[in-house]
């Protein structure tokens, strides 16, 4: 598990990141969703430890490898697939044989493009030998930023297949930072929504539908509201997200009033939350 605690990150004045509380679970696929200017670029830059933040990040394994994918996949143009990987590595600091080049160049999907050059690799491919370098070391947290930016729909439908059957991992950590809401939604057990910096809301990936309404009063029962999603408006208003059959069942408690009921797919869930000032109440009082 890796935890971050109260991160933060200034430019000037200006709040890239402001009070990011998280935990990453191992085995677990996270996507990561927000406009650009969110701070999803500078939160995988925080776990890279690659910038001066405030804040605490503890990892069950302070030597935690980590492989990334980060905005465009640069390779040199003029050396083959294999021989970009092995100079990847020796970079890093990676061990590598030519056994381990055959090897991650089969989990992505090129297996005969190992004496390609780079600069005669189709866009997809390029990515997917992004993701053979960041595979590189064999690392317990994975990120991946935009990995399917660029790509056509094959490519797109190719970059999940790779995601869903060959880098998830009972052992890896799995991060996704992506505008496309219904690919990441085939592949991800987790949602992080960001907004202006802060981690506005953190949802299991287990609906189609999603049942969002105005609280007017809540149950009086501790149980029952640990199983519901309540976000705050700078008004103080709360409202509730549920699935629809959690939702059925609380309408037959007589002490749950409600309003407003709307039922959301994720991309209207996600344009409410960007264009509102939402955030997740870690509180019932």
């Amino acid at each position: 598990m890796i935890t971050l605690k109260n991160i933060s990150f200034k430019v000037g004045k200006s709040n890239i990141l402001a009070g990011i509380h998280m935990e990453l679970k191992k085995g677990k696929v996270y996507g990561l969703l927000g406009p650009n200017g969110a701070g999803k670029t500078t939160l995988f830059k925080v776990l890279l430890n690659t910038i001066e933040y405030k804040g605490e990040v503890s990892k069950e394994d302070n030597h935690v490898p980590i492989g990334k994918l980060i905005e465009y996949p640069a390779s040199y143009p003029n050396l083959t697939c294999a021989e970009n990987l092995k100079l990847h590595a020796s970079y890093a600091d990676i061990a590598y044989s030519d056994s381990i080049v055959n090897h991650l160049l089969s989990v992505v999907g090129l297996p005969d493009a190992k004496h390609k050059k780079f600069r005669a690799l189709s866009m997809g491919m390029k990515q997917r030998l992004g993701v053979a370098k960041a595979l590189m070391g064999n690392p317990k947290l994975l990120l991946l930023d935009e990995p399917t930016n660029g790509l056509d729909p094959m490519g797109i439908k190719d970059m999940r297949n790779l995601i869903d059957q060959n880098l998830k991992s009972k052992q890896r950590t799995i991060v996704i930072s992506s505008h496309n809401l219904n690919e990441v939604s085939l592949v991800t057990d987790t949602f992080l929504f960001m907004r202006d910096g802060k981690k506005i809301l953190e949802m299991d990936n287990s609906e189609d539908i999603y049942l969002f309404g105005n609280v007017q009063q809540m149950p009086d029962n501790l149980n029952v509201k640990k199983d519901i999603t309540l976000l705050k408006d700078n008004k103080k208003e709360t409202y509730f997200i549920l699935s629809e059959s959690h939702f059925n069942k609380l309408k037959a408690m007589n002490d749950f009033v409600y309003r407003d009921v709307e039922k959301l797919t994720l991309e209207n869930l996600y344009i409410k939350l960007m264009s509102s000032d939402l955030m997740e109440m870690k509180s019932y009082v």
